[in-house]
């Protein structure tokens, strides 16, 4: 819009596959650009937790492509539309289902639901299994748990590698002071945080 007419744009890999052309054709860019008057740029985690919100809320399989306007909406990038009625147009379900799949971890990983830490535990027999009955007693789920031994400096110690499930940011907030309270090195992905403080900026908590 803003070069008068279509440019080349260089193409990444995104949950939004059927946005991302190299070039918009001229016929479909002089039809569209009278109806727009306004283009933003969403990240993907924005475009995942919209895939996750709309299977969960309404029951609604929806495309990366599709769900690009609800995520500019939980990102914030539209308040001009908050305390209106808005329609958003869910153009699209053909999605992979490996894909979906990784779209809804993803959302789940953006919403602080899906929580991924290190944690150094004793080598000793029945380590491992505090550390699991801490998760089963904070109602946590499992999903996937590995130990590594060979690349750390205490003999003494195994590293434990996590990713788990919990029901909300608040629980996950409660699993991450209930470890740090029972061993000292344990080691969070962040990557949530700064979607989870926009949100609460949002007042969509």
């Amino acid at each position: 819009m803003e070069n008068n007419g279509p440019i080349h744009t260089p193409i990444k890999n995104t949950l939004a596959d059927g946005l991302a052309v190299p070039k918009v054709g001229y016929n479909a860019f002089v039809t569209a650009l009278p109806l727009i008057d306004k283009m933003v740029v969403v990240k993907e985690e924005w475009i995942a937790l919209a895939i996750l919100r709309l299977v969960e809320e309404e029951k609604c399989v929806v495309e990366g492509a599709g769900a690009s306007g609800l995520a500019a909406i939980l990102a914030g990038h539209l308040p001009e539309l908050k305390g209106k009625k808005v329609v958003i147009l869910l153009c699209g379900g053909n999605i992979d289902t490996t894909v979906f799949g990784r779209c809804l971890e993803r959302g789940l990983a953006a919403e602080g639901r899906l929580v991924k830490f290190n944690v150094e535990v004793s080598d000793r027999p029945g380590g491992i299994h505090e550390l699991c009955e801490i998760l089963s007693d904070l109602g946590v789920s499992i999903k996937d748990i590995m130990h590594e031994r060979a690349w750390l400096k205490d003999i003494y110690t195994v590293e434990v590698k996590v990713i788990c499930e919990t029901r909300d940011w608040a629980h996950s907030t409660e699993l991450k002071e209930e470890l740090k309270r029972h061993y000292t090195k344990v080691q969070f992905s962040e990557e949530p945080l700064a979607i989870h403080e926009q949100m609460i900026n949002q007042g969509k908590k």
